[in-house]
């Protein structure tokens, strides 16, 4: 079985949409820059993908990549039809040949619960079946025709519109895929305990909270706490109160006059000393260099 990975920040765009019912250029061997999805409405459709050629039943999907040549092998009936959907999606969907075994954990970067994690840092992503006959086929297809519709009569924000819908359908099929193949996407306590974790420190990292502190809050050793935490982001508390700390004087810095003092003081470091020997281990440059680099960045601009 073949599948697609989708990443979470993929931005979709429905380039077209439309209902193919009967022969009518169905055998036609064509290929597009887009991806595809497919949907068949009433079955069977004989479809050639490459060198393969596929008996599609009502109510499967099929996800064609860009480029991809497609048409029918053999003529269907004349009630036999699909629906079928391009989109461009950047970043692309990938093509993941291998097997899943069934008791693979649902995927979960804990780093990205993180406020000083980057977008680059984002690798979560949607696991989608490449060929699928869906439980949720109804839904799916009532989400079509609302594509359609806005297709058919477009006004106000209707590329908006489906765009959404499309994500909506494809979060439906990868949901489906975990449903039937009974694959693990159950959060552990541990992770919750975790997510609670960040959002202390969240709250909090101005303050330099204790470890007792953090024991009174979250009713767990520290000791425990710190583990888990290294465990799912792979650094230490205090390295996050620090990435915190700087991250907010790097604001201040940039949109304020205050004293390098005082934004030392407001994120929590009562010696400006060690504020600054803090802020270039993490930034590679000193406060007022990085001031000073955001004014000559602005000058020029």
């Amino acid at each position: 079985m073949e599948y697609l990975l989708l990443s979470r920040l993929t931005r979709l765009d429905v380039k077209w949409i439309s209902e193919l019912q009967g022969n009518e250029h169905f055998g036609l061997h064509k290929s597009n820059p887009f991806f595809e999805l497919i949907m068949v409405t009433e079955g069977p459709i004989y479809l050639q993908v490459g060198e393969e050629a596929l008996e599609l039943q009502s109510g499967e999907t099929f996800l064609l990549m860009p480029w991809e040549k497609h048409g029918g092998w053999q003529p269907i009936a004349k009630q036999s039809g699909f629906y079928w959907v391009q989109f461009a999606a950047d970043p692309g969907l990938l093509l993941h040949k291998e097997e899943l075994d069934e008791g693979v954990p649902f995927t979960s970067a804990a780093h990205q619960d993180l406020r000083t994690s980057s977008t680059e840092s984002l690798t979560d992503f949607l696991l989608l079946p490449r060929r699928s006959k869906p439980f949720n086929r109804y839904e799916i297809l009532g989400i079509f025709e609302k594509i359609q519709q806005q297709f058919s009569a477009p006004k106000g924000y209707f590329r908006y519109r489906a765009s959404l819908w499309l994500g909506q359908v494809l979060e439906l099929l990868a949901q489906d895929l975990v449903d039937q193949r009974h694959i693990k996407s159950e959060v552990s306590s541990t992770f919750l305990l975790y997510r609670r974790l960040v959002n202390v420190l969240d709250e909090s990292y101005t303050s330099n909270p204790s470890s007792k502190e953090l024991e009174q809050k979250l009713y767990h050793s520290y000791d425990y706490l710190s583990q888990l935490f290294k465990r799912h982001t792979g650094i230490t508390i205090g390295s996050y109160i620090h990435q915190l700390q700087v991250q907010k004087a790097k604001h201040l810095l940039s949109s304020t006059t205050s004293i390098i003092r005082t934004i030392a003081e407001e994120v929590g470091f009562q010696d400006p000393f060690y504020f600054s020997r803090i802020f270039k281990k993490l930034e590679g440059i000193s406060p007022q260099q990085f001031r000073d680099s955001v004014l000559n960045r602005q000058t020029n601009e």
